[in-house]
């Protein structure tokens, strides 16, 4: 396994983090269209929630492989 590999200590997905980000991009945009203050903090605070997480439950907790309890978790 590559060593950017890591596992989900929620569902057991083992693979690479993918960035989520909170929020509704059509909410967002709505903002920005009608209202430009509030898409601006709208904005602001989506980019400030963007995290990497597991691409199948979008939990938080994905942990290295090759760290003790990741290779407890792979092994079963």
């Amino acid at each position: 396994m590559a060593n950017a590999d890591q596992v989900c200590t929620k569902c057991g997905f083992v693979g690479k983090p993918k960035n989520i980000t909170k929020g509704s991009i059509g909410l967002e945009i709505l903002l920005w269209f009608i209202f430009l203050v509030p898409g601006l903090i709208y904005s602001m605070w989506r980019l400030g929630s963007r995290y990497k997480g597991c691409p199948k439950c979008n939990s938080k907790d994905m942990i290295p492989v090759d760290s003790p309890m990741g290779k407890k978790l792979v092994a079963g």
